[in-house]
């Protein structure tokens, strides 16, 4: 998952999908490397492949937990604001300790504007963690 992840920043489409594809088999089908998937499959154009992806995540929930935030971020990948943000506050009232990488990721960023991503981050108490960084002051 992790390589998927250094591949997409790199800007290696090809490999990073192939990577995901991987960890996703190896880890059972957890929803970390097929949400990532997802995310980058719509961020190529590939809005079908993704929506694919959303589906399977949606399938996959009615037998097994499936984070909000997994579902969120594919959403994010396709655009889908509105989507995003039912899907965030369901993860925020599921307790879902992926909410943490809203502070840091930078998948996010898009939605960094919209007052709801900040109302979501006071919730959950991350509200001064966003792009602050120690100071260097003396």
């Amino acid at each position: 998952m992790m390589r998927g992840q250094a591949c997409a920043q790199l800007g290696d489409a090809d490999l990073a999908l192939e990577a995901l594809t991987i960890a996703a088999r190896l880890s059972g089908g957890n929803s970390k490397p097929i949400s990532l998937r997802g995310y980058l499959l719509a961020t190529l154009g590939k809005l079908k492949d993704a929506r694919q992806v959303l589906g399977m995540l949606d399938d996959v929930s009615r037998n097994r937990y499936v984070p909000p935030y997994a579902m969120a971020l594919v959403l994010a990948g396709l655009g889908e604001h509105d989507s995003v943000f039912e899907s965030l506050d369901q993860a925020y009232a599921a307790r879902d300790v992926h909410l943490i990488f809203l502070t840091v990721d930078s998948k996010w960023d898009p939605y960094r504007t919209d007052p709801r991503f900040d109302a979501l981050l006071a919730r959950c108490n991350f509200a001064g963690l966003v792009g602050s960084r120690p100071s260097t002051s003396s």
